[in-house]
């Protein structure tokens, strides 16, 4: 339930403009290079500290969880462990990105949560306090802190922000099905030494587009093609899945560009697309 007293904070999707898996580590994640961008696909988050209580979280969708399993409880019980008060919280979740989807909802829900948190405390944590709890909640939660496009590496922890932007809109296409991020990089039989990929320029983004799950996801999951496959007859040039799918997107060097795919787009029943910006 909203309030009128909530604090209102955004929480934006993301794409992967490459992903490259580099090699199994002994915690059983992978070694990843990826360069991530924020969009302008947002989900709401509404937060309330009430004097007394737990931990509850609400939204508007139906399939997602709302106990410890949800990220955002995640994230607000690890904010109020790390500050040693009890924890209390009411947070409702207006979701618009696409689950499981290669999109980041969950991990941007949970970043944002971390700093919404953090400001209706009167920011007793520092960013750095925020990134060492985002890096215990997931591999791509840093980056949302950043709100900058970033490479990622580690596990997706090491984050560098780049030192320019990146002017790109994109069409993106989700399938209604969900994929599980982690039976994919099972999956993955591609490993590689140390990766060299030096991103200095948009040239640079341009030529490296490339993302090492989307082979793995594309022998199991016909949408994958079906999409690329819609988005080229748009007339898409930069084609790609973001992250672990199924959402594949059109990079455009335009709005009027990515305005004419748009138009042009014939999906099937309940295919969604979405013309956003880069942030």
């Amino acid at each position: 339930m909203v309030t009128s007293s909530a604090f209102r904070i955004f929480s934006s999707a993301k794409v992967n403009l490459i992903l490259k898996a580099l090699g199994k580590r002994p915690d059983g994640y992978h070694e990843i290079f990826t360069l991530m961008q924020r969009v302008s696909l947002f989900d709401t988050l509404y937060i309330n500290i009430p004097p007394e209580g737990d931990i509850k979280i609400t939204t508007n969708h139906p399939q997602l969880p709302t106990d410890e399993e949800n990220l955002i409880y995640k994230a607000a019980k690890l904010f109020f462990k790390s500050i040693d008060i009890l924890p209390r919280a009411r947070i409702h979740l207006v979701k618009r990105i696409p689950i499981a989807a290669g999109l980041g909802g969950g991990s941007s829900n949970a970043a944002s949560t971390l700093l919404g948190l953090n400001t209706l405390l009167k920011h007793p944590f520092s960013l750095d306090d925020l990134l060492k709890m985002a890096v215990l909640l997931g591999s791509d939660v840093p980056f949302f802190l950043l709100k900058k496009p970033a490479v990622a590496k580690g596990k997706g922890e090491i984050v560098s922000p780049l030192s320019f932007s990146l002017p790109f809109w994109y069409i993106i296409i989700s399938p209604p099905i969900h994929i599980s991020t982690a039976g994919v990089y099972k999956q993955v039989r591609l490993t590689r030494k140390e990766n060299q990929i030096k991103i200095s320029c948009l040239q640079d983004v341009l030529e490296h587009l490339q993302n090492d799950l989307e082979k793995v996801v594309i022998e199991k999951v016909e949408e994958i093609s079906e999409a690329k496959e819609i988005l080229k007859r748009a007339g898409a040039r930069y084609i790609l899945m973001s992250g672990s799918g199924a959402s594949v997107f059109a990079l455009c060097q335009s709005k009027r560009e990515a305005l004419e795919i748009k138009r042009a787009l014939i999906l099937p029943e309940k295919w969604r697309s979405f013309l956003v910006k880069g942030l």
